[in-house]
C-alpha cells in the first residue's frame, strides 16, 4: 500500500509544483489573459491538484488510509466545484464548454461538469466518513 501511494505522491508532485506556481506566481497575470470565468476555472482545478497532493502526503506519512482531513478535503473540492458550477455561469464572458445541467429559457443554472465533479466528491467523502468510523471502531477494538 506504501508502493501504491508513492507512486501516486510521485504523479501528483509535477502537477501540484505547476499549480503551486500558477497560483502563486501567474494569477494575476492570467486573470487579464484569460476570461474570468476560464480563470475561475483554471484556478479551482489548480487547488484540487495541490490539495490531493497534500493529502496523499498526509496519508503516506500518517500511515492511515482513512482520516479526518482525507474528509474534509473531499468535501471541500466537492462544495467548491458545485459553487463553481453556480457562479460560473452568472460571469459575463462565460462561455459553455461542456454541458448544461439545469437551465430555463436561455438562463444556465448549473455547469454540468463542474457540478456532477462536485456531486461524486461529496458521495466520496460519504463513503470515505463510513470508512474512518469503521478503521477508528477497529483501532479502538484493538486497543
Amino acid at each position: 500500500m506504501i508502493i501504491l501511494f508513492l507512486v501516486c505522491l510521485l504523479l501528483l508532485l509535477p502537477f501540484a509544483i505547476r499549480s503551486f506556481v500558477f497560483l502563486i506566481a501567474e494569477s494575476s497575470y492570467m486573470i487579464w489573459k484569460y476570461s474570468v470565468s476560464l480563470f475561475l476555472k483554471d484556478v479551482v482545478l489548480e487547488l484540487t491538484f495541490v490539495i490531493l497532493f497534500l493529502v496523499v502526503l498526509v496519508i503516506l506519512c500518517t500511515q492511515k488510509p482513512f482520516s479526518k482531513i482525507l474528509l474534509r478535503c473531499s468535501t471541500g473540492l466537492g462544495i467548491l466545484y458545485i459553487v463553481t458550477a453556480i457562479i460560473v455561469p452568472r460571469l459575463p464572458d462565460f462561455e459553455l464548454q461542456t454541458f448544461i445541467l439545469v437551465g430555463i429559457n436561455d438562463v444556465i443554472i448549473f455547469e454540468g461538469f463542474y457540478f456532477i465533479i462536485g456531486l461524486v466528491l461529496i458521495i466520496f467523502s460519504v463513503l470515505m466518513k463510513a470508512g474512518f468510523d469503521y478503521q477508528t471502531q477497529l483501532e479502538d477494538e484493538m486497543l
